[in-house]
């Protein structure tokens, strides 16, 4: 049989004494922990670092970052810890002139709000003003560093439905093309009323209508390639794709 082997109180006073002191220990490294946190608290939100945000904002070019910050509800004397990102992004986002927003906070106290504008397709003047016509069909007046967009000129045009429909269709197109775009002018007639005629930076007349007007100006590339270097005029675009020169008279008479 085998002997039970009997453990004396006394050997088992040092194990309980470890296990009691380590308790201890815990409890004091705790309370040490909680005292060091509340302290950090109270620092925090006395000092400049709690009391005032870093507010950084990238992106806009319609609007100043003090106009952001009016839209947005914000202040650079709000607490970190209370501004909601989401609400900011709807706030911005409400604007028919943003597309979307993106905020990011990052310990201790900087705000970072990234914004994305609805870009310009073209300008025009609008009551004695210079206006800019957005992807979005919105018309901005174009201030300060605005003024020096470089985006097609709108001749002729009033505002409505043909204007939002003509911003929607420069959005469409490809940039190449967008950049040879240097005049759009409104020409309706009593067959079309969506009629329009640009001129390109390549020196061409181009008529054509509002209604698929980036689908149709996907030819211009390939007809610029068939028209011979020297020879101008105008290429038709309303139902087929066609090129006219202009005349010797017309030309002399341009001159």
């Amino acid at each position: 049989m085998h002997e039970n082997k009997i453990i004396s109180l006394e050997d088992r006073v040092p194990v309980l004494r470890n296990k009691k002191r380590k308790k201890v220990n815990m409890r004091l490294l705790v309370t040490i922990l909680l005292f060091f946190s509340l302290l950090l608290c109270v620092l925090y939100f006395q000092t400049s670092i709690g009391s005032k945000i870093n507010l950084v904002i990238n992106g806009n070019h319609l609007y100043s970052d003090k106009e952001i910050e009016k839209l947005a509800d914000l202040s650079i004397n709000d607490n970190f810890l209370t501004i909601r990102s989401r609400l900011v992004e709807e706030r911005l986002e409400s604007q028919n002139t943003i597309r979307t927003v993106v905020v990011h906070k990052r310990f201790p106290n900087k705000v970072e709000i990234d914004v994305k504008e609805f870009q310009p397709v073209g300008q025009a003047i609008f009551n004695g003003k210079k206006h800019l016509l957005l992807e979005s069909g919105v018309l901005i007046e174009a201030k300060n560093s605005l003024g020096n967009t470089i985006v097609p000129e709108l001749i002729g045009w009033k505002q409505g439905d043909e204007l939002q429909e003509m911003a929607a269709e420069l959005k469409k197109m490809p940039t190449s093309i967008f950049h040879s775009i240097s005049e759009i002018e409104y020409t309706p007639s009593s067959d079309d009323p969506l009629l329009i005629t640009l001129f390109t930076n390549e020196g061409y007349e181009v008529k054509t209508t509002i209604r698929k007007f980036s689908n149709k100006m996907s030819n211009y590339p390939l007809i610029l390639k068939s028209i011979p270097k020297d020879q101008k005029g105008v290429i038709h675009l309303e139902v087929g794709a066609y090129f006219s020169p202009y005349s010797a008279d017309s030309e002399n008479g341009s001159n």
